[in-house]
């Protein structure tokens, strides 16, 4: 009776290990808490179900949690190759980095939240170009979510991008100002090979700061070819902003330079 026992028990056991042998392995799901120096935080974005974890690249996050393709048994040394799951992780890096293509390779304004205390809030962009794209964030707590976000103006010169983006937001913060809407200009000549770029910044509507638009067309209904004029006051100065589409290299150019944003 007692060497059935242990017959029955080797039996399943040997059932278990090579059922063991056979499957594929699912990667332990991550833990925010337990932290390395490569996997810091828990993400603030996702694709496809696959979170982008801080300090990962998205393939090395990606792959961080597909099944594994592979197991080798520790005691006899064998690796055991899962063609199947290889296969299917394949379609999905496929999938994946055609979403990343999409994601990233389209033009965005976007307001980021402060994630901890003393944080400002920010406007972040993604601006694009041929196969490549540029990410650049400003500190600022008034533009928030905005309604309008438009390329005006865009042309290439060599490795040199050339942009001139109108943001508009209404007001969403609790003060005198009610619905008025903050616009603002943003011009960038960009390096898009060496991912480098300088940025103007040039606000010509806001109640927050006191600064009335005069400008008598819609801004956002210029026609990108003519010079583009716009006009406010900010107290008691007048001042006009003016962009030539001709002459990109000199982005706007103010007739009061000395107003800061």
């Amino acid at each position: 009776m007692f060497k059935k026992i242990i017959v029955s028990f080797l039996i399943a056991f040997v059932s278990v290990a090579n059922a063991q042998k056979t499957q594929p392995k699912t990667k332990e799901k991550y833990d925010p808490t337990k932290t390395s120096e490569t996997v810091k935080a828990a993400p603030p974005d996702s694709l496809l179900g696959y979170a982008m974890y801080e300090g990962m690249t998205p393939f090395q996050s990606l792959d961080y949690q597909l099944p594994n393709e592979s197991e080798t048994d520790p005691v006899s040394g064998k690796t055991t190759y899962f063609k199947a799951v290889k296969k299917k992780n394949d379609s999905i890096r496929v999938a994946f980095r055609v979403a990343l293509k999409k994601k990233y390779n389209t033009f965005s304004v976007k307001t980021v939240k402060p994630k901890a205390a003393g944080e400002r809030m920010k406007l972040c962009f993604n601006i694009v170009a041929k196969d490549t794209n540029l990410q650049h964030c400003f500190k600022d707590s008034i533009m928030r979510d905005p309604e309008i976000s438009k390329v005006l103006y865009q042309k290439a010169a060599g490795d040199t991008v050339y942009m001139l983006i109108l943001v508009e937001a209404f007001n969403k913060t609790i003060n005198t100002c009610g619905t008025t809407r903050e616009s603002k200009l943003y011009f960038t000549r960009w390096n898009y090979k060496e991912s480098k770029a300088l940025w103007k910044v040039k606000t010509f509507s806001s109640c927050a700061k006191t600064i009335t638009n005069m400008t008598k067309m819609p801004v956002a209904e210029w026609d990108g070819k003519s010079i583009l004029t716009i006009s406010f006051n900010k107290g008691s100065d007048f001042v006009d902003l003016t962009f030539d589409p001709d002459k990109p290299e000199k982005g706007i150019v103010s007739s009061n330079d000395s107003i800061k944003e």
